[in-house]
């Protein structure tokens, strides 16, 4: 062969990553797709129609979208979190000796378009949040990207390697059926057969997959269609007809089942009187929103009260909330005892139970109309903890953070999963945790006695309901030989917070608890 022969090998490159998130609407589309992306799904669910076909979209999900890709997603959850990576195709020739890299004009046609087939998606998964991490830390440099991508993509390009194409599946094309035609009479043996199935497999077969009955599906789908409707104030019965439902009457009902308030509350939603009863900072998300609550009631039990001061302390409050003549009360599930009374008050809706704090503040700005504000405030969010996390990591670096509470002679330590306060500081801010943290658990309580000897270089403390003979035996636990080597003693790296744990549910907590981090530690 002549030396001066060219050869040539295309090459795919990471472009960029990003974590992204988009929030509800009936529909959302995406009329123009920049570039071969890869879309890796961390929570959320929905539909997706890629082209002409309906596939279910839930976590750990991988989609390969081309710029000709014709995509719309129907989501079924308040919003949907996701991993965006850009791909792009270029083409390094050899040539008289010489390399040469230039982009390439083709696409990259190594990976099928639409839903790939991942048996171990959860694997690619936690390698692209894994990947997305050191994309954040400027001191491994593009070139470690790189190379992690580039492991990545082999091995995915091997898992996808000699897989057929897939069957339809049959229940997603019959959830196709419903979006298309919702407005429409829909019979469940159109639905079976557009399945493939019979109704009774069909029946069956839907309720393990999504966890409700054709119907209710179907109906969950008229419902959010009715909202917009809706909010343009037309008539209950046209509303009711142009979604499908053929009685206005059925159609109110399934509708305050379903949302928590009739059609027509929800239509003056923005004009409501709102009162609360809760534990979980609703006031504040209320607030944050640009409104204020009525009135705010928390009824959980205070272990220092009897039973019946306790009793008394709660009908003061539901004396006041009535007063207070609301529209609506939002309350929380620790307020279930007193849902009777509180509905007797005026219509109440309780809210779903989440750990994750913007469930709750998307769920309340949707039941008073303030989803525009709701949006922004997710987008600051977004902002203050980007500009938060590169703060700290130039101030604390890879040094360690630890937070406890003490309350009632207890000793509890905060882990770093499932409460909005460990979310923020150990997943969005990126602290490091102490050797005490539990990695896997909420918290871990021990008494005064049992605490064992930890290490961390800086300690953060909320005390609770701290009797002065608590109070002593706390300061005793400080002061002891165990606790004196701990660097946060030795470096007088120990600071008391308001309670943290109470805060973290509403942007206007988390937003303080960023500020005193920045106060604390931004100008070491």
């Amino acid at each position: 062969m002549p030396s001066f022969a060219k050869h040539s090998y295309p090459l795919i490159f990471l472009s960029s990553i990003h974590k992204r998130r988009f929030y509800k609407r009936h529909t959302l589309q995406f009329p123009k797709i920049p570039a071969e992306l890869l879309c890796v799904v961390r929570g959320g669910e929905g539909m997706v129609r890629i082209h002409n076909d309906m596939v279910t979209l839930s976590p750990n999900q991988i989609f390969f979208l081309k710029p000709s890709t014709e995509m719309e997603v129907m989501l079924e959850s308040d919003y949907v979190d996701y991993y965006l990576l850009t791909l792009r195709s270029v083409t390094v020739t050899r040539q008289r000796g010489e390399w040469s890299c230039q982009p390439s004009l083709d696409s990259v046609s190594v990976l099928p378009s639409g839903k790939l087939l991942l048996p171990t998606a959860k694997i690619w998964l936690e390698r692209v949040e894994q990947l997305h991490a050191t994309s954040r830390l400027s001191s491994d440099g593009a070139h470690e990207v790189q190379r992690q991508f580039q492991m990545f993509f082999q091995d995915l390009q091997q898992e996808l390697a000699g897989q057929g194409e897939a069957a339809g599946n049959g229940i997603d094309q019959s959830i196709g059926y419903m979006y298309k035609h919702y407005s429409e009479k829909i019979k469940l043996d159109t639905l079976a057969e557009i399945a493939g199935l019979t109704e009774t497999s069909y029946s069956r077969s839907f309720k393990k997959a999504k966890g409700v009955t054709p119907v209710q599906y179907l109906n969950q789908i008229r419902i959010e269609s009715s909202k917009a409707l809706l909010k343009r104030e037309l008539p209950i019965q046209d509303v009711a007809a142009s979604v499908g439902f053929g009685n206005e009457f059925y159609f109110s009902r399934m509708f305050k089942r379903t949302i928590g308030l009739s059609p027509t509350i929800y239509m003056k939603r923005k004009q409501l009187r709102v009162g609360v009863a809760s534990c979980y900072r609703y006031q504040e998300n209320l607030r944050t929103l640009g409104t204020e609550a009525l009135y705010e009631m928390n009824g959980y039990t205070i272990k220092q009260l009897t039973a019946e001061e306790h009793r008394s302390f709660v009908q003061v409050q539901l004396d006041a909330l009535r007063e207070a003549k609301p529209d609506m009360i939002l309350s929380d599930y620790r307020h279930l005892p007193f849902y009777d009374r509180l509905k007797d008050i005026a219509p109440t809706i309780c809210l779903d139970f989440t750990m994750d704090w913007r469930q709750n503040h998307w769920r309340i700005a949707e039941l008073i109309g303030r989803e525009q504000e709701a949006r922004y405030n997710f987008d600051q969010m977004e902002l203050k903890v980007n500009y938060t996390r590169e703060v700290l990591a130039h101030a604390i670096g890879k040094e360690t953070l630890s937070i406890l509470r003490f309350y009632y002679g207890k000793i509890r330590m905060y882990g770093m999963i499932d409460h909005p306060l460990n979310h923020l500081l150990y997943k969005e801010l990126g602290l490091k945790p102490g050797s005490c943290v539990p990695q896997h658990e909420r918290s871990k309580e021990f008494t005064l006695a049992q605490v064992p000897p930890f290490e961390t270089d800086h300690l953060l403390i909320y005390k609770q309901y701290v009797s002065p003979q608590e109070e002593a035996a706390f300061s005793a636990l400080l002061a002891s030989d165990a606790w004196s080597t701990m660097k946060a003693v030795r470096n007088d790296q120990i600071r008391f917070t308001p309670n943290w744990i109470g805060m973290s549910w509403s942007p206007t907590g988390l937003n303080e608890i960023m500020d005193y981090l920045l106060d604390a530690y931004g100008s070491e």
